[in-house]
């Protein structure tokens, strides 16, 4: 049975349209139904299923998703709501800083999927930079698995320019010591995705081929 239904594109459709706080009043019992429940019944299940592999991944299911409410204060745009839900499964919470996390974007854009070592603090993410450069076979490690490659191709994430000169010295061997963040990303932009009856399978098909980046990961951020 699908999480998803047709009848949550075309309330996302009619989102998209109408981005106002008035039709989404008169149409919050389609809301509630046809995304809302569903939603949260998907991250149940990757939560569930991400635990099973990696135990120290503990997470209320509830604290994996995220509001439909747009943060307007900053932003140009001013419409209230988003079109794209996001599922995040972290160490004990959604944004742990210093752990690898797994997530996931659903929506009128299709499937995202990605995962990784986001917003290290500086610290750690100098850490990170030391741990790569004293470690080149990791990186390659990564790319040669056949799963990561097919899926994700790369390792990425913002890049510095230029890195103290302690730092500097170790990109001549290691190109990652450039990174910022250390992610796998890949997107499958067609909506009618989400109406797979095995979407939970198909986000933790891409979740267990990045992982293994994300093992690499955690070896970094342990001392």
């Amino acid at each position: 049975m699908s999480y998803f239904t047709n009848k949550t594109l075309t309330f996302l459709r009619g989102l998209n349209r109408n981005n106002s706080k008035a039709w989404f009043d008169e149409h919050r019992a389609d809301y509630q139904q046809h995304l809302r429940e569903p939603y949260l019944a998907l991250a149940e299940d990757l939560c569930e299923a991400v635990g099973l592999g990696e135990p120290e991944y503990e997470l209320d299911p509830k604290r994996a998703i995220y509001r439909i409410n747009r943060d307007i204060r900053f932003s140009n745009d001013k419409t209230p709501y988003k079109t794209n839900l996001g599922i995040t499964v972290g160490r004990r919470e959604k944004h742990d800083p210093s752990w690898p996390a797994y997530t996931v974007r659903i929506g009128l854009d299709g499937i995202a999927i990605g995962g990784g070592l986001y917003m290290p603090e500086p610290p750690l993410r100098d850490q990170v930079r030391r741990w790569f450069a004293a470690h080149p076979e990791a990186a390659p490690s990564v790319l040669a698995d056949s799963d990561y490659g097919r899926y994700f191709g790369e390792i990425s994430g913002e890049r510095n320019k230029r890195l103290p000169k302690d730092l500097a010295e170790l990109t001549h061997n290691e190109p990652l010591v450039f990174n910022k963040q250390w992610l796998f990303w890949a997107e499958w932009p067609d909506a009618k995705l989400l109406l797979d009856p095995d979407l939970d399978q198909f986000i933790m098909q891409r979740w267990q081929a990045g992982r293994v980046l994300n093992d690499v990961l955690k070896r970094a951020v342990t001392r």
